[in-house]
């Protein structure tokens, strides 16, 4: 992920491609620039950049939109 971003901060026409894009069409243009990235890989970069802008009221209503069944990190990390 980090050299696909590296690799369009220096290509101009990468960057203007890369920004009228949504997830399946950047991960799609990484692959076309010979980079692994997908769109998961997308995802979760996103989510960890914007996170910290998020009160931890608003942080409840994202955990709230979450499956109930979903089994998250901290409840098998020990295992």
């Amino acid at each position: 992920m980090n050299a696909f971003l590296e690799r369009v901060r220096s290509d101009a026409s990468l960057r203007q491609e890369l920004r009228g894009s949504d997830a399946a069409g950047a991960a799609a243009l990484a692959a076309r620039a010979g980079f692994h990235v997908t769109v998961g890989d997308l995802v979760r970069h996103q989510s960890r950049a914007t996170t910290w802008q998020l009160s931890d009221d608003e942080l409840a209503v994202v955990a709230a939109w979450q499956p109930k069944h979903r089994v998250h990190w901290w409840q098998c990390v020990w295992d």
